[in-house]
């Protein structure tokens, strides 16, 4: 039996209120910053907080700063924090700057917004605490800056436990979130060495996101060498999000598979400036690859009539495959679709699941020595994980929405075993 996966598109018209970003230039402050932190009060630039144990920092000309290395963008004010930092025996700590939204955002709405940043680079400014050798961002630790969007701001037990709340902010945190790609070398290579550079953003709203909360969102500890740190700086965001036209309104967007491989269908309903399509594929639902491209068949990128696209992936990852389309319009933005997800082999066909369709209980059968299991929602999102000592385990289902997840299951040879399950 074939299971087609299908996307309808909403069509959002709306007048919506702006939601503005609370003193986006660091102007206006609590009091002149002293020192670089002080665990006694909280981020001194007036309506941004630290959100989590990472201790942010203000710096102002007015009084603490580090014009040794880079003055504000514009004005005096401007903020910072720490990306990675590895002084033994910390490995794991990040910080993070949260703003409280004016107003919510709206379900299906995509919201532009803009920012400067800068990281530290060379030897510790004067007065920075502790005293590192300041680094670009290692290679394998790229492509995690950027935003999450949530109704409530996150909190030290969102973070990575065994960290000391003051590790990466977990993946099922939020509502949504928007990266700075690794492919964006002016952000995360010499470009931005103690220089500002400009970054654009774009989020497709769940609805009733309140809070923004900026940071790197990459888990677990730092491929620095020790006395080592990665240190991004933040200014001139724009005063709102702005509400932009997508490049493309989708009628629907499938995925099914065909034998080995995943075939990947989709029909545009207009097209605005539009260049193409980019597919790309995951093993995770966080860090993608572009697989391919198709051009926009609209002439000149525009159109008002439907388009039907295709393509096939016929190397499919073992396990599950997250896909989406990447949007391109012809000034550089992207959009993204929602992700459709696709499994490919089951790994060790000694492992049983039952019952499935589950209500309450789904137990496991046939797992060898200890093992790494995870069930994860059709996002990518990890929402329960746990290990395994003995043959048999189970997970309490009873809690978890209904819908689809897939049970992926990693022994000690690192074979991965993936099965799909029902919630009712």
């Amino acid at each position: 039996m074939k299971t087609i996966i299908t996307l309808l598109a909403t069509l959002v018209s709306a007048t919506a209120i702006a939601q503005n970003i609370s003193n986006p230039d660091f102007e206006t402050y609590s009091s002149c910053p002293t020192q670089q932190t002080n665990l006694s009060y909280a981020l001194r630039a007036t309506d941004w907080i630290r959100p989590t144990a990472g201790t942010s920092d203000y710096f102002n000309s007015c009084g603490f700063s580090i014009a040794s290395h880079i003055s504000a963008y514009s004005g005096s004010g401007f903020v910072g924090g720490y990306m990675e930092l590895r002084n033994n025996p910390v490995v794991n700590y990040k910080e993070y700057l949260t703003n409280h939204l004016s107003t919510p955002l709206v379900a299906g709405l995509t919201y532009t917004f803009s920012f400067y940043t800068a990281h530290i680079y060379g030897a510790s400014p004067a007065g920075m605490m502790p005293i590192l050798s300041y680094v670009d961002l290692p290679a394998a630790e790229q492509g995690f800056i950027g935003v999450v969007f949530s109704s409530t701001a996150p909190a030290n037990a969102n973070t990575e436990t065994g960290s000391s709340n003051y590790g990466s902010i977990v993946n099922t945190f939020g509502s949504g979130r928007v990266m700075v790609p690794a492919s964006n070398t002016d952000v995360y290579g010499a470009a931005s060495r103690n220089t500002w550079v400009k970054v654009t953003l774009q989020y497709t709203a769940a609805g009733g996101e309140e809070y923004m909360t900026f940071g790197q969102f990459r888990p677990g500890a730092s491929s620095l060498s020790n006395a080592e740190g990665v240190y991004y700086l933040f200014d001139g965001f724009d005063p709102a999000l702005s509400i932009n036209p997508l490049p493309v309104t989708l009628k629907y967007f499938t995925a099914e598979k065909e034998g080995a491989a995943a075939q990947l269908n989709w029909v545009s309903l207009n097209e605005r400036d539009l260049k193409g399509f980019e597919l790309q594929r995951s093993s995770d639902g966080k860090k993608w690859n572009a697989i391919g491209f198709i051009s926009s068949r609209a002439t000149g990128g525009n159109s008002t009539s439907e388009l039907p696209y295709s393509f096939k992936d016929d190397t499919p990852l073992e396990g599950i495959n997250f896909y989406r389309l990447s949007q391109l319009d012809r000034d550089g933005h992207q959009e993204y679709s929602k992700v459709q997800t696709l499994s490919f082999g089951t790994g060790n066909t000694s492992i049983s699941i039952y019952p499935n369709p589950v209500l309450s209980t789904i137990s496991i059968n046939g797992l060898s020595g200890n093992s790494t299991i995870k069930l994860i929602n059709i996002n990518g999102a990890t929402v329960r994980e746990g290990k395994a000592t003995t043959p048999v385990a189970q997970i309490d289902m009873a809690s978890i929405p209904a819908g689809v997840y897939y049970l992926q299951i990693i022994n000690e040879e690192a074979a991965i075993s993936t099965f799909k399950v029902i919630k009712e």
